[in-house]
């Protein structure tokens, strides 16, 4: 059960901790509008939020369960949207046109994929055990697989992102989006560690 918020905070943290730095320095997008758009997304995930915790609570408990599929078919999607996020090659392209890119990737990403996957998942334990103790467990666990995924990400994306400018510390755009690509294979692969490690039996 660790794994899926493992692979969880290898895209979420990635986009709390750098998004604004990536569309203001490497896109050359005002911090006003990469704060619009993801207050928009706010908004967006108001609903995205009610309707995945209603098609959970519809959905038909099948061999794998009622929450786990969810992991399966949405580790994919969500990992590549946040991928696409940072596209560094797309910096020279028309203010507009990021703008754009932005709003329906992070959007794609954070209120859609995201939300799809995470629901679910949290879903889970309440489907692996009845036991109070046991389910304080999966919680305590599920919080060791968010700190680990947030040293990685923390530590790690520093030491290779940026670049020493004329004294300036400054984000490099390439190797920023290799970074992000490597994060989210990491992260399919502690998403199907979850799908398969776990086994809802309730």
């Amino acid at each position: 059960y660790l794994f899926g918020d493992f692979g969880n905070d290898f895209t979420f943290l990635l986009s709390s901790s750098f998004l604004l730095k990536f569309y203001t320095d490497v896109m050359g997008l005002a911090p006003w509008i990469v704060g619009a758009v993801m207050t928009l997304a706010r908004f967006v995930d108001a609903f995205t939020d009610v309707t995945m915790g209603r098609i959970c609570d519809r959905a038909k408990t099948g061999a794998a369960g009622k929450f786990k599929p969810w992991i399966l078919r949405m580790c994919g999607p969500v990992a590549i949207a946040s991928f696409l996020i940072y596209q560094s090659g797309l910096a020279d392209m028309p203010t507009g046109f990021k703008v754009v890119w932005l709003t329906v990737t992070y959007i794609l990403w954070g209120s859609v994929f995201y939300t799809s996957i995470n629901i679910p998942y949290g879903s889970m334990a309440s489907a692996i055990t009845t036991k109070p103790e046991e389910r304080q467990s999966l919680s305590t666990f599920r919080s060791m697989g968010s700190a680990l995924a947030g040293l990685i990400v923390g530590a790690g994306v520093p030491l290779f992102a940026y670049d020493t400018v004329n004294g300036a510390t400054v984000l490099n755009g390439l190797r920023f989006t290799i970074i992000s690509g490597i994060f989210s294979i990491l992260s399919i692969v502690c998403y199907l560690l979850c799908y398969f490690l776990c086994s809802e039996r309730v």
